[in-house]
C-alpha cells in the first residue's frame, strides 16, 4: 500500500483534536469580556444572565480567574447612607491580615454588616464583605488614600496577605480562581441573586500575572468604576508612574487595575467627561484626531493606553449608570457591540449576545474607538462612523434564518442534527464520522459559538468512501477559528462568522449569509471564501497565490481596516451592495507585495490606501523646495490642500529629482512594493478574472439581475503592488460544488 503523507499529517491533526487530554490546551484563546446594561424603561438584569452571558466564552479563558461586577444606582440608598456609605470587598489570607483591614477602616468610618466567607477553592483566600458609613470630615479622596495605604502594608516580600478589592457605593464586585461558572457558585449568584442596572464579567487566561491567588482576577474596581480587559498594555510603566503622581502607591501588578483607576481618576477627579476620558485611554492616531483631541491626550500623555486591548467598564456617578468600551487603534483584540430593545450589550464574540438576545442588533466598534451607552441617555457612541441601520439586515442574526432557514431545512439532503451543549471536539467527530461513512455532507443546527469546528478537515483523504465535495452546513453562530486548514471542504453558514475564519485554507469554500468578524482568509491560498455582508479588520491578510492555486475572497458590502495586509496573492472583490460611503476602512494594502484588490467606488488619493506618511512631513520638506524656489509658491498650496498627496499625486506635478527623493523618504519601503492604484471600469480582463467567483456569488446570495448590472457597470478602485499593471491571466476555477 502506497504511504501518503497527508493522510498521516489529517489523522494526527484529528488526533489532536480530538483526544481529551489535549483538549483543555488546544481551547485555550484568550481572556473573554461581557457587560450589559438595561435601558430606562426595561426591568433589572438578573446575575443568572451575566452568568449566562460570560460563560458561554468559557474556552476564551481558563480556570485561573474569573469574576463579576454589579452596578446599581439605588445600592447606596438601600444601604442607608447615601454618598457616604460604601460596600467593602477583600481577601484575607489570616485573621491579622483581617484584623489589620478592619483596624484601617475603623479610622475613617464605621464597619457593619461584616461577613467572612471561605472560598471553594485552592487559594485559601477568605472573602471579607462588609458595609463602610465614612465619617463626615472623610473625603472620597481620603478614603482612596486609607486603601491605598491598608492594601501597601498588605503586601511584603512578594507576599500577598489581602487586598481591598471594591469599596464604591454602586458597585460590587464577586470574583476568585476558577471558571465562570464556578465562581459564580461560590458567590452564590448560580441562582437568583441579585438584580442590577448593569453587569460586566470576565474570563481570564492569564499573561504577565500569576494566576493562583483570587487578586489577580477581573474585574478590577477603582470607587464607582469597574472594568474587566482582554490584552497587553505596553504602556504599563508610563501609566502606572502617572498613578503615583497622583498618589497610589500600592500596585497588585496587573495592567487591568491600573486601567480601571486610570478611567475612574479621570472622571471623578480630573473632571473630564466620559467621552473625553474614552479618547484619552483609545489614544487614536493624531492624524485622525482634532488639534482639541490632540492638546488632551498631550495633556494626559501619561495615561494613554498602548498595546492590544479590549476593555469593557461599568461606571456609575450616582445620577446616570454608563456601559464604556474601549479598543486600541489598531483593533487586535475582539469586540462586538449589540442593542435590542431592553439592553446594550459588550462582549468578545457574538454568541455571548446572542446568548441573551437573538433579535439583537450585532456591531463591531472600529479601531482605536469606543462606545458608550448610558441607563438614563442610552446610546450615545456606537463606535463606529458607520450607518448601523443601513447593515441591519445584514448584522441581525434573526434576518437571516427568517429568509434562509425555513427555505434550506426544506431544500437540504442532508441528515440535520442539533449540536447545543456539544463542545468542538464532538462537533468534529460527527464531521469526520459523516464524511467517511461516504456521506454528502451534515447540517449542524444550534451551533452556539463552539470554536474550531472543521479544523484541519480535508476531503483528499485516501481509502474510505469518502466523497470529494463534502459540506457542512451549519446553522446559527459558530465560533472563532471556523474551517482553519481547510482543504477542500464545503462550510456554509446560514447566519454570521466570527474572527479568524479559513485561516491558512488550501482549497474548498466557506461560504458565509450574515457577515464575518475580524482575521478572515488570514493566509488564505486556495479555494473562495464569500460573505454576503460586512468583513471586519484584516481581511485577506497575508494571502498568496501558488502556481495554479489562486484564491479568492469577495464581500457583499464592506470591508474594515487593514484590507490585503501583506497580501501576495489572490484575488479580493468589496462590491459595497448597499452603497456606503465608507466601504473600506484604513490601510487598504499595507504591505502588499502581490494579488489585485477590487472595491466598487472612487477612492483614488484617499487615506484609506496603504499606511501613508505624515502629510505634515511631506510638507515640511516642500516647504524647504519652495523655499529654495525648486517648487512654486501655488504648487505648493496646491498640494497643501490635497486631503492626502501621495505618490500618484505628486510624480507629475514634481520635479523627477525632487520626486525621487521625497519618494526615497516618505513612499518607499525595502519590504513593499509601491501600490498602484487605479479608478475605472472592470475590463474584459478583468470579468475573466473575476466572473467564475461573481457568478458563484450572485447565484449563492440570489442577488437581483438590477444589482448585478449595477455591480458589473460601476466603476472601481484597483489596487496592486507595483510601478506597472500586471497581467493576472485567468486560472482553470475551482468549482464550489452545489447540489441540485
Amino acid at each position: 500500500m502506497q504511504h501518503n503523507e497527508n493522510d498521516d499529517n489529517q489523522h494526527q491533526l484529528q488526533h489532536w483534536l480530538l483526544d481529551e487530554r489535549f483538549g483543555v490546551r488546544v481551547a485555550k484563546d484568550g481572556c473573554g469580556v461581557f457587560g450589559v446594561l438595561r435601558k430606562k424603561e426595561s426591568a433589572k438584569i438578573s446575575n443568572v444572565l451575566a452568568v449566562k452571558g460570560i460563560s458561554c466564552a468559557k474556552y476564551r479563558g481558563s480556570h485561573l480567574g474569573a469574576g463579576y461586577a454589579s452596578l446599581n444606582l439605588e445600592i447606596s440608598k438601600s444601604n442607608g447612607g447615601e454618598n457616604f456609605s460604601h460596600y467593602i470587598m477583600a481577601f484575607v489570607k489570616d485573621e491579622r491580615a483581617l484584623n489589620e483591614i478592619e483596624k484601617g477602616l475603623s479610622a475613617i468610618g464605621s464597619l457593619t454588616d461584616k461577613i467572612t466567607s471561605s472560598p471553594r477553592n485552592s487559594s485559601h483566600m477568605k472573602v471579607l464583605e462588609a458595609r463602610l458609613r465614612r465619617k463626615d470630615n472623610v473625603s472620597e479622596h481620603g478614603l482612596e488614600e486609607r486603601i491605598d495605604q491598608i492594601n501597601s502594608s498588605l503586601i511584603s516580600n512578594s507576599q500577598i496577605r489581602g487586598r481591598i478589592f471594591s469599596y464604591g457605593r454602586y458597585v460590587r464586585v464577586y470574583k476568585d480562581v476558577g471558571y465562570p461558572s464556578e465562581v459564580a457558585e461560590i458567590y452564590g449568584l448560580d441562582g437568583q441573586k441579585e438584580d442590577a442596572d448593569m453587569w460586566i464579567a470576565h474570563t481570564r487566561q492569564p499573561t504577565n500575572s500569576p494566576g493562583n491567588l483570587p487578586v489577580w482576577s477581573h474585574p478590577f474596581a477603582s470607587m464607582d468604576c469597574a472594568i474587566v480587559h482582554n490584552g497587553d498594555i505596553s504602556s504599563f510603566g508610563a501609566n502606572v508612574e502617572l498613578l503615583k503622581s497622583w498618589g497610589f502607591t500600592s500596585h497588585i501588578g496587573t495592567d487591568s487595575e491600573v486601567i480601571a483607576r486610570l478611567l475612574d481618576r479621570l472622571i471623578r477627579e480630573e473632571k473630564l467627561s466620559i467621552r473625553e476620558a474614552a479618547t484619552v485611554l483609545t489614544n487614536p492616531f493624531e492624524e485622525n484626531a482634532s488639534s482639541e483631541t490632540i492638546e488632551l491626550m498631550s495633556k494626559y500623555r501619561g495615561a494613554r493606553l498602548d498595546g492590544p486591548f479590549a476593555v469593557v467598564a461599568g461606571y456609575c456617578d450616582g445620577d446616570d449608570c454608563y456601559l464604556i468600551a474601549l479598543t486600541d487603534r489598531s483593533k487586535f483584540r475582539p469586540l462586538v457591540i449589540g442593542e435590542d430593545e431592553n439592553c446594550f450589550y459588550a462582549a468578545s464574540e457574538e454568541s455571548q449576545i446572542r446568548s441573551l438576545s437573538e433579535k439583537a442588533t450585532v456591531w463591531t466598534p472600529e479601531p482605536g474607538s469606543f462606545f458608550i451607552a448610558s441607563l438614563k441617555h442610552g446610546l450615545i457612541e456606537s463606535g463606529t462612523k458607520r450607518n448601523i441601520g443601513l447593515q441591519e439586515s445584514v448584522l441581525r442574526m434573526p434576518d437571516v434564518q427568517n429568509k434562509l432557514g425555513k427555505k434550506h431545512k426544506e431544500l437540504s439532503p442532508f441528515e440535520t442534527t442539533s449540536v447545543m451543549g456539544s463542545d468542538f471536539r464532538q462537533i468534529n467527530a460527527l464531521i469526520t464520522e459523516a464524511f467517511r461513512d461516504g456521506k454528502a455532507g451534515i447540517t449542524l443546527r444550534d451551533v452556539h459559538g463552539q470554536r474550531y469546528l472543521g479544523i484541519g478537515f480535508s476531503s483528499k483523504v485516501r481509502g474510505s468512501n469518502a466523497t470529494p465535495s463534502f459540506r457542512i452546513e451549519l446553522e446559527g453562530f459558530p465560533g472563532n477559528c471556523l474551517a482553519n486548514l481547510n482543504d477542500g471542504g464545503i462550510f456554509e453558514i446560514f447566519g454570521n462568522a466570527a474572527d479568524d475564519v479559513a485561516d491558512t485554507m488550501h482549497s474548498g469554500s466557506v461560504i458565509i449569509h450574515g457577515s464575518a468578524r475580524d482575521v478572515l482568509g488570514q493566509a488564505l491560498q486556495g479555494g473562495s471564501i464569500l460573505v454576503r455582508g460586512s468583513v471586519g479588520n484584516r481581511a485577506a491578510i497575508q494571502m498568496r497565490e501558488y502556481r495554479n492555486s489562486r484564491p479568492f475572497l469577495i464581500v457583499g458590502e464592506t470591508a474594515d481596516d487593514y484590507l490585503g495586509e501583506y497580501m501576495a496573492g489572490g484575488l479580493v472583490c468589496v462590491l459595497n451592495l448597499s452603497d456606503s460611503r465608507n466601504p473600506v476602512g484604513h490601510y487598504v494594502g499595507t504591505g502588499m507585495v502581490g494579488g489585485r484588490i477590487y472595491i466598487r467606488g472612487n477612492f483614488m488619493g484617499d487615506l484609506r490606501i496603504g499606511l501613508p506618511p505624515h502629510k505634515e512631513d511631506v510638507l515640511r520638506y516642500l516647504k524647504v523646495a519652495q523655499d529654495e524656489e525648486r517648487i512654486t509658491r501655488e504648487l505648493y498650496e496646491e498640494i497643501s490642500n490635497v486631503d492626502f498627496p501621495d505618490a500618484q499625486f505628486l510624480k507629475p506635478r514634481l520635479p523627477r529629482d525632487l520626486f525621487e527623493r521625497i519618494n526615497f523618504l516618505f513612499f518607499s519601503n525595502k519590504y513593499s512594493k509601491p501600490l498602484l492604484v487605479k479608478h475605472r471600469k472592470l475590463t474584459d480582463s478583468d470579468v475573466d478574472l473575476l466572473s467564475f467567483q461573481l457568478n458563484e456569488f450572485f447565484r449563492v446570495f440570489a442577488i437581483s439581475e438590477r444589482d448585478i448590472q449595477k455591480v458589473l457597470q460601476s466603476e472601481f478602485t484597483i489596487i496592486q503592488a507595483g510601478e506597472e499593471e500586471e497581467i493576472l491571466r485567468p486560472l482553470p476555477p475551482q468549482e464550489i460544488p452545489v447540489e441540485e
